[in-house]
This record gives structure tokens, sequence and C-alpha cells, in this order.
């Protein structure tokens, strides 16, 4: 049976576990992990028809992120949601906050026309439960 050997002068002995090297260095040592080229962004701002939508994937407990968003208007005060949802990804998580963002927005907007009318936009009659209708 023949032997294997690191170099042909040197045999292994029998019962020693190699230590397996890379770059050098035994595999057995601490290394730290290599940093990500590219990392997703955890938030950003837009804007959306007056309204400053912010929105932030926050790392959960877990591997998920939340979704959290925060809706400005320059001239009035901010409502912020924590959590609308958990995804797997910074970038699902983002998406989704700005997505529910501007649904909330465009409702928002749609209330304040028709309370401005005194009308439902959606059916056409005129708004009775408010006082404003005939």
């Amino acid at each position: 049976m023949r032997t294997q050997a690191k170099h042909p002068f040197q045999a292994v002995q029998a019962g020693k576990t190699l230590a397996i090297e890379f770059a050098n260095r035994p595999a057995d040592r601490q290394v730290p992990a290599p940093q990500a080229r590219h990392v997703a962004p955890l938030s950003y701002c837009s804007t959306y028809k007056g309204y400053r939508l912010s929105v932030h994937a926050r790392p959960a407990n877990t591997d998920l992120y939340a979704a959290d968003l925060v809706i400005e208007q320059l001239d009035s005060s901010s409502c912020k949601f924590r959590a609308l949802d958990y995804f797997y990804t910074a970038a699902e998580a983002l998406g989704y906050a700005t997505r529910w963002g501007r649904i909330w927005v465009d409702h928002r907007l749609q209330k304040v026309v028709e309370r401005a009318m005194g009308t439902d936009i959606m059916d056409g009659r005129a708004d009775t439960a408010r006082g404003s209708g005939e």
C-alpha cells in the first residue's frame, strides 16, 4: 500500500488529521468573514403627490425584514406605520411599504375631495350621512 505525501520526501503520519489551508492560513483559525460587495439599502425617501414617504426595512429578530413607513405632509403632522408586513429581503419590504404608502395617499386625497364636494365619488350620490346632502 502506498502512503500519500505532502512532498515526495515527507510521508503523512497515521492518525493525524491534516489542516486544510486556504490562502496560506489553516482552516481552523478564526478569520473574519469577507464584507459583501453590495449591501441592499435599508431605507429611502420619495415624494408622491405632495407627501413625503420614508420607507424602512427593519431587520426583525428572525431572518426577516419588517416594512416600516412614515408619511409626512409639509404643512401637517406625520403618520407612522410599523411592521406593515414581514419579508425575506430588504428590497421586498421597501417595495411593499412604498406601494402601501402610495395607496394610503391616494385614498386620503380621495377622501379630501369627497368632503369638499359633499358626495361619494365612488357612487356619485350626495353624502347624507355628513349632513351635506339634500
